[in-house]
């Protein structure tokens, strides 16, 4: 039930934006016109700006705007009070109030769809309708005079007369106009299609190369006309109302290619491209293409059909470049333009199942292996390059940070050449220097000298540790040997 509800859904939903895109016609001149001014205003703003480059960039010998105003209003009344007028510029005042009297905004896109109209509907329909529905019944009336009702040789007459008249109407009137005016049209379908694209969308992006665009055009032609063929062959089913049926589905098809087939060429769009598109989202395409099936199936003469189709066509243009299509509706694709992408390959490619096309499709494979090869190799080289990259940084991220913890130890760190200790430490004891300075105190005094203790550097505070010099860290250690004492000799052993 939700598959069936999806698909009505997008039937609906086509159905409406066929209709509701016709609405378009009504605005689109006006936003065209729009468009056109802002871009006129940008080119005057940038020639100003230009004009204003220039002149501060170089003195201009023209007199100053004050006195050109001045010169001008003294011109201006020297003409309204002189009593003489000049031919020319008379004429010249009436085309310039005619120029700004017309109205800016012109209708160019309505103009070309009420020439369409008027050439399709009003010139080769209507052309047609008179001489079925006028011409012919009034030289039956004719003849019907002049041999009489009763007559046996008005039937043999009007049936050699019917079809001969029928045929060179057909062949010198009708089938010229019709592909006259299915030229001109063309080129009009094809501005319309342009004006609305750049409204909505903006500049087009045709397919790149020109080769590939006139191949896909002359793949395109084939494909629609063999497609067309081929509605016309289901419809030849003997089944009641299945071989309609077919035909009018195929038809709807068609008629939505049509009409998307401008905005999506403007996309840039190749055709394998737009045919996928339209067998996978068949449900919004069915629905879009069925108020322009339905008005050409009103006539039984094919070019009264053309005629209407080509009246009605260029709002289904507008719809199809307005409208938004509803995607996954449905996970069944309806494969129509299959059997024709195949006839048209054969016709342009040759037999798909040949030695040579196999050989060429197993060439291409491995091309495109070796492509993605190259591509999975280049991106493995970058990987590569990017690692070796980010390992580089870090390593000379880390080393600048090295440096710097460095540096910072060095100017935190005493230097060695100096004291090698952290704190001051006391003097050393020198026992040569002691006796020295007792023998000079024993000569100079008659009193014997006392022996005292070598001075103690220590604690002031009885039992407490002695203090231990600390040296810095790197430093060189000093040897752990005693100091050696020298024993000091009495006065008596003095040899005087």
């Amino acid at each position: 039930m939700a598959a069936i509800k999806n698909i009505t859904l997008g039937i609906l939903y086509g159905l409406w934006d066929s209709i509701r895109g016709m609405t378009l016609v009504l605005h689109i001149d006006d936003e065209v016109n729009r468009q056109n001014a802002e871009l006129e205003q940008r080119q005057l703003r940038r020639n100003d700006k230009d004009r204003y480059e220039r002149a501060r960039r170089s003195p201009s010998p023209v007199p100053s705007s004050a006195a050109a105003m001045i010169r001008e209003e003294y011109a201006k009344q020297a003409e309204e009070n002189a009593d003489e007028r000049s031919l020319q510029k008379m004429l010249s005042k009436k085309t310039a109030a005619a120029k700004e009297e017309q109205p800016q905004g012109e209708k160019k896109i309505a103009k070309k769809l009420f020439k369409c109209c008027m050439l399709n509907g009003g010139f080769t329909w209507l052309s047609i309708v008179l001489f079925e529905s006028a011409l012919l019944p009034t030289l039956k009336f004719c003849l019907t005079i002049f041999y009489g009702a009763q007559s046996e040789t008005l039937p043999v007459v009007w049936g050699w007369l019917h079809p001969i008249l029928s045929l060179l109407f057909g062949m010198m009137w009708v089938l010229p106009i019709f592909m006259l005016s299915k030229i001109v049209s063309s080129l009009w379908f094809a501005d319309i299609a342009n004006a609305a694209y750049r409204v909505r969308k903006g500049r087009p992006q045709l397919i790149p190369g020109i080769s590939k665009l006139v191949a896909d055009f002359l793949f395109s032609m084939v494909v629609q006309m063999l497609f067309l063929v081929q509605s016309m062959l289901v419809n030849l089913v003997p089944v009641k109302y299945v071989g309609s049926t077919l035909c009018f589905v195929h038809l709807c098809l068609l008629y939505s290619l049509y009409s998307f087939e401008y905005k999506w060429f403007n996309m840039g769009w190749e055709l394998h491209r737009r045919l996928t598109y339209i067998e996978k989202n068949w449900p919004y395409f069915f629905g879009f293409g069925i108020p322009l099936t339905v008005l050409t199936n009103l006539s039984s003469s094919v070019i009264v059909s053309s005629c209407i189709f080509s009246i009605f066509f260029p709002l289904f243009i507008l719809s199809g470049n307005e409208a938004k299509p509803i995607v996954d509706t449905t996970e069944i694709s309806l494969r129509l333009f299959s059997p024709v992408v195949f006839i048209s390959n054969l016709c342009f490619g040759g037999n798909p199942w040949s030695k040579a096309n196999r050989l060429s499709a197993m060439q291409r494979q491995q091309f495109e292996l070796q492509q993605r090869q190259r591509l999975l190799q280049r991106d493995e080289q970058l990987l590569k390059q990017r690692k070796q990259q980010y390992v580089q940084q870090q390593r000379l991220q880390q080393e600048q940070q090295m440096r710097r913890e460095r540096s910072h130890s060095r100017s935190h760190t005493p230097q060695l050449g100096g004291h090698p200790h952290r704190y001051a430490q006391a003097p050393v004891f020198d026992a040569g220097r002691v006796r020295d300075s007792s023998a000079s105190s024993t000569h100079s005094s008659t009193s014997p000298s006392i022996s005292r203790p070598p001075p103690y550097y220590g604690s002031t505070l009885r039992g407490a540790a002695p203090l231990v010099p600390t040296p810095v860290p790197g430093a060189p250690k000093a040897p752990l040997t005693p100091p050696v004492i020298r024993q000091e000799t009495g006065p008596d052993d003095w040899n005087l």
